[in-house]
């Protein structure tokens, strides 16, 4: 009887002081994020079109999966566009300069945490890979930049680096974001890949990936 009595309050002892090891879901690590999607060009815009595929489209469609896959981990996600219009939604008399102030205006509209600016890239030589641009005079937009970048090129193996620029989306907003070249459709084995649903999901993971290793970034010592 005593050795029953000993095992029941050794054992009552044991379940108070047990406590579980909770695992945060890697789906909830961007809750609260608010991130905006630019899907580049649009509308009589193409972008670079190569053997009848156009850049548009397929920002597009990378754009979408990229959504799917940033709200499956929390993020509340806008896109600048979502359907073949470029920002003026005008079908005739096309103006860049009108479409790319539009498009600022529409990113800082929503305060986000961050935004990224999809593109594919073109080139009469074979090049190849994906590449990530931040704004020359933004520190915050390296490191986010470099930790995108780091994921990438696991999965397009580029050789390229992350690089500064002044490009009007990154230079004109008032947002941290970063513009991103997935891939080159110049390039045949590649415009392949881009072409296919299947990448772009693959594409939407790295990229979803690089974003939580920034955040992660910020919160690590020096």
């Amino acid at each position: 009887m005593k050795k029953t009595m000993s095992f029941i309050i050794l054992f009552a002892l044991c379940t108070c002081l047990y406590k579980p090891v909770i695992h945060v879901s890697s789906s909830k690590l961007l809750n609260q994020r608010v991130i905006v999607l630019d899907p580049g060009h649009g509308g009589l815009d193409n972008g670079a079109s190569v053997a009848g595929v156009d850049e548009d489209t397929l920002n597009l469609k990378i754009s979408f999966a990229l959504k799917e896959e940033l709200e499956s981990r929390g993020a509340t996600v806008y896109m600048t566009r979502t359907d073949d219009q470029d920002m003026t939604k005008r079908n005739y008399n096309y103006s860049k300069q009108d479409d790319m102030y539009l498009r600022a205006l529409q990113v800082d509209a929503y305060q986000p945490d961050l935004f990224l600016s999809i593109h594919l890239n073109s080139s009469t030589s074979s090049a190849w890979g994906s590449q990530v641009f931040y704004y020359k005079k933004s520190e915050d937009g390296k490191r986010l930049a470099n930790c995108i970048h780091d994921q990438m090129k696991t999965l397009t193996g580029t050789r390229k680096n992350v690089s500064s620029s002044s490009f009007y989306i990154l230079r004109a907003t008032q947002s941290l974001g970063v513009l991103i070249e997935c891939g080159f459709l110049s390039n045949a084995n590649e415009r392949g890949q881009l072409k296919s649903r299947a990448y772009h999901q693959k594409l939407a993971i790295v990229i979803s990936d690089g974003i939580e290793d920034y955040f992660h970034s910020l919160a690590a010592p020096l």
